[in-house]
């Protein structure tokens, strides 16, 4: 959502009843489509990566990611979906990608993000130069966004049968959510 005032934070909050029907239809047309695709898996012993990707549609299972550090980057188009519990997440330069993962029981580093959609629930997130994305999380640290702009955040919102037991199994505190506690580091009050 677009701002004339230069001086309000780069930074929206919605609450429920607010999320944009945008992300939320993008996220039924991805579990639709996942109900028909086949599953992708991974080589790699303890990292995953998946790069240099257009308009792909790609799944992991629990086995592919448990425990992984998982890299995503240059990717154009693409929708991700990430059953099971990464240790963390590193994602660069995507341009209109949805990517929706289940509980990373770690931190998520997000940069040169453009017009993408984010479901995700981790103990930290900390989002650079990133331009007109929307997040749905769940996390236990407050988020920290910096050179973002138009980004919006909303609670997390993705429902798949073993969620209740990976967020047991990935140790991250649910009755801690710190959604809509954007920290913007290009906003710091100054000191007095």
């Amino acid at each position: 959502m677009e701002s004339n005032d230069e001086n309000e934070s780069c930074h929206q909050t919605k609450q429920d009843k607010q999320e944009p029907t945008h992300m939320k239809t993008q996220i039924e047309h991805l579990f639709n489509k996942l109900s028909t695709t086949e599953e992708t898996n991974s080589t790699a012993v303890n990292r995953v990566n998946i790069t240099n990707k257009h308009g792909e549609l790609i799944h992991f299972n629990p086995d592919d990611v448990n425990g992984k550090d998982v890299a995503i980057e240059n990717l154009d188009h693409c929708e991700i979906f990430m059953k099971g519990i990464p240790s963390s997440l590193h994602i660069k330069n995507l341009h209109g990608c949805v990517i929706i993962v289940g509980p990373c029981s770690r931190s998520v580093d997000i940069d040169e993000c453009y017009q993408c959609e984010f479901a995700l629930a981790c103990q930290q997130l900390r989002v650079h130069t990133s331009e007109e994305c929307d997040f749905y999380i769940h996390i236990t640290a407050k988020p920290i966004i910096e050179d973002c702009h138009h980004c919006r955040f909303a609670p997390y919102n993705v429902e798949y049968q073993s969620k209740q037991n990976d967020i047991a199994q990935s140790g991250l505190i649910w009755a801690i959510d710190y959604w809509n506690d954007v920290l913007d580091f290009n906003h710091k009050i100054p000191s007095v």
